[in-house]
């Protein structure tokens, strides 16, 4: 929907300033990763020295080859065994932050909303410090409700204030705290034959 015109109109020339600033901000996390390990399950050590304890008897007709035998094919079985585990280790991620601040000089301020909600190129760091200071949500995008929270902060409106717009063919006439008014704006238009309708809070 495009915007015609809005109740609170200010033409400023100052140039704005970044209020916020940058800081770096770490967190530990803790990251999963695969790793093959040698030592197969009990199961197959118990196998090993079975077979092992065979082949030692056999070979020595001996009871002590036969536990020889035992020992050695426990330990081939485990060297040969392998198995995928997953471990864990701790990762350090560091980013640079924005940190908005509240903008103090009112004239600036009110440029950058203007600015913002006429469609004006606004850096992104300017337009968090702006969201903060209105009380929207910080993200650095200029959306419907960083929009109507300005109009209502220009209008000197609190931000929970209703703020009533006239609408004609998807057009914005008028935005105003004053519902009366805006009713006194619709009745004449309808007499000049002019269909128009009014919105709360139009986003």
């Amino acid at each position: 929907m495009r915007l015609f015109a809005t109740a609170a109109t200010v033409i400023l020339m100052t140039s704005p300033a970044l209020a916020g600033s940058y800081e770096v901000r770490c967190e530990t996390k803790q990251v999963p990763y695969q790793e093959t390990v040698k030592g197969g399950s009990p199961e197959k050590v118990i196998g090993g020295a079975i077979v092992g304890g065979v082949i030692g008897k056999v070979v020595t007709d001996k009871n002590a080859g036969a536990a020889a035998g035992a020992i050695v094919g426990g330990a081939i079985a485990n060297e040969t065994s392998k198995k995928t585990v997953t471990k864990y280790r701790e990762v350090e991620t560091c980013t640079n932050v924005f940190i908005p601040e509240r903008i103090t000089d009112e004239e600036k301020l009110q440029t950058v909303l203007l600015d913002l909600n006429e469609g004006k190129s606004v850096s992104k760091e300017m337009t968090m410090d702006a969201q903060y200071t209105i009380g929207v949500s910080y993200d650095g995008k200029w959306g419907p409700k960083s929009q109507l929270a300005a109009e209502k902060y220009l209008a000197n409106l609190k931000p929970d204030a209703p703020l009533y717009s006239l609408v004609v063919n998807d057009v914005v006439i008028v935005s105003s705290p004053d519902v009366n008014a805006i009713d006194e704006m619709k009745e004449a238009l309808l007499e000049a034959g002019v269909a128009s309708q009014i919105f709360i809070d139009l986003q």
